[in-house]
């Protein structure tokens, strides 16, 4: 018995195989989490949260009349918005504002930045600190990422950037 050949067959396709985000799969989950003082201020408030996500990446030699004032490619046509729960939870970002057309500018790993904040709903500021994600898609595909947030006025650890 020599299933070899179909073991390097298989290995040989999935190394030629592009990756996800070469091929525009760009989405991925967030878990929002949210500290006592927060979570009681929103929900007098009637507030919600909200998570906006934009993707960017380095330009390749050649594409740097894509870039924007800071050098950067951007690959997102707008900020993609989702909303979550007062209380927090679960949101899943989809990556739908990616224009795919921008990807053959990027050299490297493709990188979203996610910020999260107050929905403004009840009240005109944001009155919440949220941890961050900033770094490559394909690490922040790989599990769910959690980002707590406090109040802004709350005295908390520092905000972290994740993954």
């Amino acid at each position: 018995m020599r299933p070899v050949p179909v073991a390097i067959a298989t290995t040989m396709l999935l190394a030629c195989s592009p990756s996800a985000t070469a091929q525009g799969d760009m989405g991925f989950d967030l878990s929002v989490t949210l500290s006592k003082k927060a979570a009681a201020r929103l929900a007098a408030e009637k507030e919600e949260i909200a998570a906006f996500a934009s993707y960017y990446g380095e330009p390749k030699p050649g594409a740097e009349k894509h870039a924007d004032e800071i050098g950067q490619i951007s690959v997102s046509t707008e900020d993609e918005w989702v909303e979550i729960p007062g209380t927090g939870g679960h949101a899943h970002i989809s990556g739908a504002k990616v224009d795919k057309r921008t990807l053959k500018w990027v050299e490297g790993d493709v990188m979203v930045n996610v910020n999260v904040v107050s929905a403004r709903k009840s009240n005109p500021d944001n009155i919440l600190d949220c941890d961050i994600v900033d770094g490559a898609v394909a690490a922040v595909r790989k599990s769910p990422i959690t980002l707590h947030c406090y109040l802004s006025e709350e005295k908390h650890p520092d905000t972290k950037i994740k993954p």
